[in-house]
């Protein structure tokens, strides 16, 4: 946290209109930050949450395991069910990520990823959430799914224009 204070300080000293955290899993912290500085903060869940509620019944999610526990979802969307991957599946996700960070993911994750987006499809989900940023960078231009990324960045140039 303290890098991030610091990174947030240094925006502001030079001139930053918001503060954007492009990654999921931080906005756990976002409540806090809020408090702690006086500048209007666009929030990824947020935004990516009114989407859904606005045009499903039904979505999974996929992410790290302390977005899913911290229910960073969960207490944004309304009126959709959210359904989320098996307990063992989000474990082999967790590890995914932590791959796709040292850009060390295989085709097998890939495969692996496919598989759970087919069974959150299967129990439900209209579209799959990508609900951390680093997903993204392995899953592309799938149209079963929302990328939480490409939303935040509509957002960011509305608020720019």
């Amino acid at each position: 946290m303290p890098f991030l204070r610091k990174s947030i300080n240094q925006l502001i000293k030079a001139g930053s209109d918001f503060i954007v955290l492009p990654c999921n899993t931080l906005h756990l912290l976002l409540p806090q930050l809020r408090k702690e500085f006086n500048i209007e903060f666009i929030d990824l869940i947020e935004q990516t949450a009114k989407e859904i509620s606005n045009n499903y019944e039904g979505v999974g999610i996929i992410g790290s395991t302390k977005t899913r526990n911290g229910k960073l979802y969960d207490s944004a969307v309304e009126n959709t069910s959210l359904i989320y991957p098996f307990l063992e599946e989000q474990e082999e996700l967790s590890k995914i990520i932590l791959r796709i960070l040292a850009k060390e993911s295989t085709d097998k994750d890939l495969i692996f990823l496919d598989k759970v987006i087919e069974s959150l499809i299967g129990r439900g989900a209209e579209k799959v959430v990508l609900a951390c940023t680093d997903l993204g960078n392995v899953l592309k231009e799938d149209p079963r799914l929302i990328d939480s990324t490409e939303i935040l960045i509509e957002k960011i140039k509305q608020k720019s224009i």
